[in-house]
């Protein structure tokens, strides 16, 4: 095992500060900061490449994850160090840190990984999608409420922020999802004969009503503006949530959420 690294100075330490704060630092090392054991544990089910774990000793040992890092020594698949408080403290962001971080390689986000033609579940298409907190949420909703798929169309937030992976609780891993632009994600979704489906206010149908195709598209807009024009052509179908007090509107990741259990209601 290497030396404890003690100084806040040290390189390793001052690469997983960037990592965990800049989107072109993920960008160019194709790779993401993961703060926690639970979410990297996650990560290594699904199979994905964990490059790095840094850990505190003391910490570790307080929220129980030394048995794991135990094991973990090992390992020859990645490159476990251990630091001092003082500089894990300086990687990490949480409030109450478990001890542990990690580097995970990133992955190929583009279209053609989908496989929409053998799904047989809901497609979620999230249009301009600005908060990472709300992603990593809606994420962990459709991972447990089966939307076969996730594509972010053009969104104003990057996949691999750290808020994401913690919203989602490191189940970004498992969602099937793809990153594009509007024109090209409605060509690639077209060719499938697929159902495009959003809320509104408006819609006479209400999402509990509504006889849902098998793998439909549905279509959300950002937290801040909505729907954009582009996507407001190409939707035939329109369903209401069902309100019942003074609110007219939902967050994000409820209405996602509200609208999945409609579909599983009826499929």
């Amino acid at each position: 095992m290497p030396e404890v690294i003690t100084s806040i100075s040290n390189p390793s330490v001052k690469e997983l500060v960037k990592l965990r704060e800049s989107a072109r630092r993920r960008r160019e090392r194709e790779s993401f900061f993961v703060e926690g054991i639970e979410d990297l544990l996650t990560m290594m089910a699904a199979g994905k490449e964990v490059s790095e774990i840094y850990y505190n000793s003391r910490l570790a040992m307080h929220s129980g994850s030394m048995k794991d890092i135990e094991r973990w020594k090992e390992s020859e698949t990645f490159q476990l160090q251990e630091l001092g408080e003082d500089a894990f403290l300086k990687a990490a962001y949480r409030r109450n840190p478990d001890g542990v971080v990690g580097i995970v390689q990133s992955w190929d986000l583009g279209l053609s990984n989908l496989k929409c033609d053998e799904l047989n579940q809901p497609i979620l298409l999230l249009d301009e999608i600005e908060k990472p907190g709300n992603l990593g949420a809606i994420l962990r909703t459709s991972e447990a409420l089966g939307a076969g798929s996730v594509i972010l169309s053009e969104p104003r937030v990057d996949f691999f922020n750290p808020n994401v992976v913690r919203s989602s609780r490191g189940l970004l891993a498992n969602v099937n999802l793809a990153v594009g632009e509007k024109g090209e994600i409605f060509e690639y979704l077209e060719k499938f004969g697929l159902e495009f489906v959003a809320t509104s206010a408006k819609a006479d149908q209400c999402s509990h009503e509504f006889q849902y195709q098998a793998n439909s598209v549905l279509v959300f807009g950002s937290e801040s503006k909505g729907l954009g024009e582009f996507w407001k052509g190409k939707i035939k179908k329109w369903i209401r949530l069902k309100m019942l007090g003074s609110a007219n509107s939902l967050n994000l990741n409820v209405s996602v959420g509200c609208v999945l259990n409609d579909y599983n209601r009826i499929n």
